[in-house]
């Protein structure tokens, strides 16, 4: 019996213990500063340091990590973890003054808005290439799509082939029933299901890779031979010699592809 009298207490006085410790650790878990800026932006932080100018935080997920800073300018209020909240007045900020006494400086008259360049860097490159440039690059450009175009064509092809072939396989493997008449028949059918799944996924992948291919290069071929329209340039031009026996002489022959 004393000894569950003492068992008592023990918890009793643990109990107590907890009630009048839990009030402390919540006083001394500090809550996050919150920083709201001008743009709506919200951040919750640990701030460190308040100056003149800036305000000194670092993250709440790492509090020994780097000290970041933010202008005063853009801060429209602080709540403290405290609850305590300090709100920042919007201030203009003049670049100078003239002195009393003095005129003020007249006002330069503002510089052209300039055209907003292209993002495109390739437009740009072709914008700034010769036309014995160009019809190389075209030239090049229109190979590697043919090459990808036969590449997705013939990779497909294949595929499919195979694939019909490992169909073939398995439905000869088994009987009017659908079942196997032999464990060979099992083994033939599953090396004919293999080579069905090898063939599609090799026409998918071969086939989807050179049709990607073939549009990108086309794609750019066909941005490269809009420019050689635009400034009047032919995409190729060639030079073939001949004889007329009827006159006995040499003569060159100049085609011309717009």
């Amino acid at each position: 019996m004393k000894v569950i009298l003492s068992l008592l207490k023990i918890q009793l006085l643990a109990i107590l213990y907890l009630l009048l410790l839990n009030p402390v650790f919540a006083q001394n878990v500090r809550k996050p500063d919150i920083l709201f800026l001008r743009n709506d932006t919200k951040l919750e932080v640990r701030i460190q340091e308040v100056d003149d100018t800036v305000v000194k935080y670092k993250k709440l997920s790492d509090d020994e990590g780097p000290l970041f800073t933010v202008k005063k300018s853009e801060i429209s209020s602080i709540q403290y973890g405290n609850g305590e909240v300090k709100t920042f007045e919007a201030v203009l900020e003049v670049p100078s003054y003239y002195a009393p006494g003095q005129s003020a400086p007249q006002a330069r008259p503002a510089a052209p808005l300039q055209a907003p360049g292209s993002r495109n860097q390739f437009l740009e490159e072709i914008r700034a290439s010769s036309a014995d440039n160009l019809r190389a690059t075209y030239k090049y450009y229109k190979g590697k799509s043919k090459t990808g175009l036969v590449m997705g064509i013939a990779g497909t092809s294949v595929g499919m082939i195979l694939s019909g072939v490992g169909a073939g396989i398995i439905a000869g493997s088994m009987d009017a029933n659908g079942n196997f008449a032999s464990y060979a028949d099992e083994q033939r059918a599953i090396r004919g299901a293999w080579l069905m799944l090898g063939g599609l996924a090799g026409a998918a992948t071969f086939g989807t890779v050179g049709f990607i291919k073939a549009g990108k290069n086309g794609s750019k071929a066909g941005k490269i031979r809009r420019e050689l329209i635009h400034r009047g340039e032919p995409i190729a031009f060639r030079i073939s010699p001949g004889f007329n026996p009827a006159t006995q002489a040499g003569y060159l022959t100049l085609n011309i592809r717009f």
